[in-house]
């Protein structure tokens, strides 16, 4: 469970009170709103990031423990971009690997040895059908198989939440609308909570809680104003 919770967003231009967040598991909260508005910044607050250009406070509390005194690492908090970031030296398989926990075991509790690494990220590939591009390299992906590989990336370092980024808005819209409800499926099924940006206010998928930032926010400069008056 996510929960985020007395959450208040400053910027030079206002203040943004948002209403306490609770995520179950598999659970999804997309975030709308006008360009400026803070809602990138806010998951970068969420994953640990410095934040630059606006101050955030608020607790943030996963699975029971509170995360605002961790760094990045210790968050378990991964991040999906719009821009996937491949190692274009590695293919498709290894960059899967590279992701695996370093601590990852096995059935018998040992540490995996670089073969088993290897058989486990090719079964991610395999039950999501993907493994037909397991020794294709970043160049070689269509955007919708990049956008596939990197959330299969992201969770195959088992985080407990997972931040999006407008991980889909490169993509056309027949493309982004097959490859988003697959990515919403893979994230219920592994219970993993989740955090999406988005400027697509017209495709929130049905089951998903949402917040739009702009109802939330008061102009510093109308404040200042009306006092001046």
């Amino acid at each position: 469970m996510l929960r985020i919770n007395n959450c208040q967003i400053n910027t030079v231009s206002g203040q943004i009170s948002l209403p306490d967040i609770t995520l179950e598991q598999g659970e999804l909260l997309v975030l709308t709103g006008p360009s400026g508005m803070g809602k990138s910044t806010f998951l970068h607050w969420v994953l640990g990031d410095e934040i630059q250009h606006a101050s955030i406070s608020g607790d943030i509390i996963l699975n029971e423990k509170p995360l605002n005194d961790l760094n990045v690492e210790q968050r378990g908090i991964g991040l999906l971009m719009q821009d996937v970031h491949l190692f274009p030296h590695l293919n498709v398989l290894d960059n899967i690997c590279f992701a695996l926990p370093a601590l990852s075991k096995n059935q018998q509790g040992k540490k995996q040895n670089k073969q088993q690494r290897r058989e486990t990220a090719t079964n991610m590939l395999e039950k999501i059908e993907l493994s037909y591009v397991a020794g294709h390299f970043a160049n070689q992906l269509s955007g919708g198989e990049r956008s596939r590989v990197g959330l299969v990336r992201a969770l195959a370092n088992q985080p407990q939440a997972l931040l999006m980024d407008e991980p889909f808005a490169a993509l056309d819209p027949n493309t982004s609308a097959k490859v988003s409800q697959w990515a919403f499926e893979q994230l219920q099924q592994q219970g993993v909570p989740s955090i999406m940006v988005s400027h697509d206010i017209d495709n929130i998928p049905a089951h998903a809680q949402h917040i739009d930032l702009g109802a939330y926010f008061h102009s510093t400069s109308s404040a200042s104003h009306a006092k001046r008056n």
